[in-house]
Formats: structure tokens, sequence, C-alpha cells
């Protein structure tokens, strides 16, 4: 996490200026540490605001809506 939050002080998403596929597995993988409840550390400030920019997608959104239907 900490990588990533250094290459994210300096751009906006994990390839640069745009939204990539590179995000996309960056998500996969903050999607997983949510899931065995690893947290993202608090100096990790632009890893935490790219991921509420990451969040506010509606891509993201939609996906988060989709996992929390009842099966």
């Amino acid at each position: 996490m900490r990588y990533f939050d250094a290459v994210l002080k300096s751009r906006p998403y994990v390839a640069g200026n745009e939204f990539s596929m590179a995000d996309i597995a960056v998500l996969g993988g903050m999607i997983f540490a949510a899931l065995v409840e690893l947290p993202v550390p608090a100096e990790c400030e632009a890893l935490q605001a790219w991921l509420a920019r990451v969040n506010e997608r509606p891509s993201v959104q939609a996906w988060r809506e989709m996992v929390a239907q009842p099966r």
C-alpha cells in the first residue's frame, strides 16, 4: 500500500492522469484487503484519496450494489 501511496502522490491515477486498467488491478487488491480486514495505513493519504475517488465512479458503485444484493 505504501508503494501505491508514493505513486499516487505525483498523479491522480496509478498510471497517470486517466483511470485505467492499472487502477482496476489496484482496486482489486484494495477490495481483497478490505475482505481480510487489512486497513489502509493512516499515513497513506494519497492512497486513501485515490480510493475515495475511485469509489465514486459509477462503475464501482454499480459493482458494490450488485454484490450487496442477497443471493
